[in-house]
């Protein structure tokens, strides 16, 4: 075997014309000399033999008799590389596209730095090109996240820097076969989501630096960022995000972390049930019960559900003849769930006068906070006024918009309240109903914190 070969590893799942383009761009590296190996994971839109057809030899297809997404995919495709003793080893996603050097860059690196685990590429967003998905993300142990302070920044100078990181994304990521060998191969049982983030913290946990490499770029099409017909994503993303913080975090944070996932639960699964929201209601019902009985690898049945419309019969029932609409923002409310909301409120009376109250805030902040949503709505009636109570009579209805509907002390209807959850007090049984949250969630808490803490345990024994 050349000491310099890299194996680069491609996971096909029902890819098409994106797998084809990702062949197509490996092939076009310069510098590099390398083998290419599909894994097919039982895709049934014919990719395995459009692949065979256009590339021929110049590509090697392992074909899955099953889908074992992701995961199983790389796993497989890793064990291959290493069994025939490729010195390098490159993960990449079928909906990724690496720039001409971008391999070579990667390999470079590893060549000059025998202290670095995994490096991998900064991602770039293929609909937006310059923009960064994914570049030098840290694990935050104390919230439980992961994540890039770069993410949404435009590409530049000071983001072309290697950087040192916590994992590297198999988004387009290189190591050497000998450190995935001491290491151990990506855990199948995540199904999908998490499993590089995994393999990475562990190959850093092994003492190896890991390392994000800005000079190097390859473009990714996420299906994170289209739009989501059902909760695939939401029921791997939590289910795989709690068994690796449970395997992961330190001993003082086993309660914080007990805290984190009941009130997440409690609070998606109290809200969704209300709004008759059950492909909400049951996915996370199984993303705990699952987390809790030691259930991963592919989601049973239940788990992943179409999702419904949103529980917008506030909007359609009660905004169709508003002229003006007045909205109360809380305090340092983010932009995006503003935006969020306003577009469903456009949707529903696209004529209808936007107003912002903004009595809390000073004129500066007010002209600011303006700015920068009319970025966002260009061509529309929003603006921003200070509202006096004795000014209501004037508006058609009024929203307060709020953390969470819980938080409700008083009855103020008929003004309705809106939560970042999509909660709604807008009858009398909504606010009856989520007044009694507190209580319901102390009785959640006792039903649940010990299996929770008990499968933390479990995961923390038997995976040292």
């Amino acid at each position: 075997m050349d000491k310099n070969k890299i194996a680069v590893v491609i996971c096909n799942y029902n890819g098409g014309m994106d797998t084809i383009k990702c062949i197509d761009t490996v092939l076009k590296s310069q510098n590099v000399c390398l083998d290419i190996y599909v894994v097919d994971n039982a895709s049934t839109d014919g990719s395995p033999d459009r692949i065979r057809e256009q590339f021929g030899a110049q590509v090697d297809i392992i074909q899955n008799s099953e889908n074992l997404g992701g995961s199983g995919g790389f796993a497989r495709g890793l064990q291959t590389a290493l069994e025939k003793e490729y010195p390098y080893i490159m993960m990449l996603d079928n909906d990724a596209y690496v720039d001409y050097d971008t391999i070579e860059k990667l390999q470079a690196y590893l060549q000059s730095n025998p202290d670095v685990g995994i490096v991998g590429a900064k991602i770039l967003m293929e609909e937006e090109p310059e923009r960064i998905m994914d570049y030098a993300k840290v694990i935050h142990f104390e919230t439980f996240i992961d994540q890039s302070a770069w993410y949404g920044k435009m590409d530049s100078e000071e983001a072309n820097m290697p950087r040192e990181c916590d994992f590297a994304a198999a988004t387009a990521a290189m190591l050497p076969g000998e450190v995935l060998k001491k290491c151990g191969n990506m855990d199948e049982k995540y199904f999908i989501y998490y499993d590089d983030i995994e393999l990475g913290y562990r190959i850093k946990k092994h003492g190896y630096r890991v390392v994000s490499l800005g000079s190097a770029k390859a473009w990714h099409k996420s299906g994170m960022r289209r739009r989501t017909t059902n909760t695939f994503t939401r029921y791997y993303l939590a289910r795989n995000r709690y068994h690796f913080f449970a395997k992961y975090m330190s001993d003082e944070q086993i309660e914080p972390f007990i805290d984190h996932i009941l009130l997440r639960a409690f609070s998606y699964m109290y809200g969704s049930y209300y709004k008759k929201r059950m492909d909400i209601f049951y996915t996370e019902k199984y993303i705990l019960e699952d987390f809790i009985y030691g259930r991963r690898g592919k989601a049973g049945n239940h788990r992943i559900n179409d999702l419904q419309k949103d529980g917008d019969r506030f909007m359609e029932q009660e905004l169709s003849g508003c002229k003006c609409i007045l909205i109360h923002s809380f305090s340092n409310m983010p932009e995006t769930h503003f935006i969020k909301w306003y577009r469903k409120l456009e949707e529903w009376n696209p004529n209808a006068k936007i107003v912002i109250n903004a009595l809390a805030s000073t004129p500066k902040e007010c002209t600011l906070y303006l700015e920068r949503l009319k970025e966002h709505f260009p061509e529309n009636s929003l603006c921003i006024e200070r509202v006096e109570s004795a000014d209501k009579k004037k508006y058609d209805k009024i929203i307060h918009f709020c953390r969470h509907v819980k938080e409700a002390t008083k009855n103020i209807l008929p003004e309705v309240s809106v939560d970042m959850y999509g909660n709604m007090i807008v009858k009398e049984e909504d606010y009856i109903y989520f007044r009694n949250y507190e209580k319901s969630y102390e009785f959640f808490k006792a039903i649940y914190r010990e299996p929770i803490l008990e499968a933390i345990h479990r995961i923390r024994t038997e995976e040292v």
